[in-house]
């Protein structure tokens, strides 16, 4: 796994659980907060760099030319 991929699934995580704690001292309701990030996570998820994550961890092979591997 990439130095990158780590830092890019690291910031995911960081960004939705600051999210939901946000949320909740805002709103003082964990159901809406839980949504809130929910839907972040799966925003994030399916960003052209998240999905290119996912297809690596499933060792898909990238034939996209994104980057190189040298």
């Amino acid at each position: 796994m990439r130095a990158r991929d780590l830092r890019a699934i690291a910031f995911c995580l960081m960004s939705v659980v600051a999210l939901f704690l946000l949320s909740f001292l805002l709103f003082h309701n964990y159901v809406a907060s839980a949504a809130l990030a929910g839907a972040t996570a799966v925003w994030l998820a399916t960003r052209p760099r998240m999905r290119r994550v996912a297809h690596r961890l499933r060792g898909d092979p990238d034939w996209s030319g994104y980057f190189k591997n040298d």
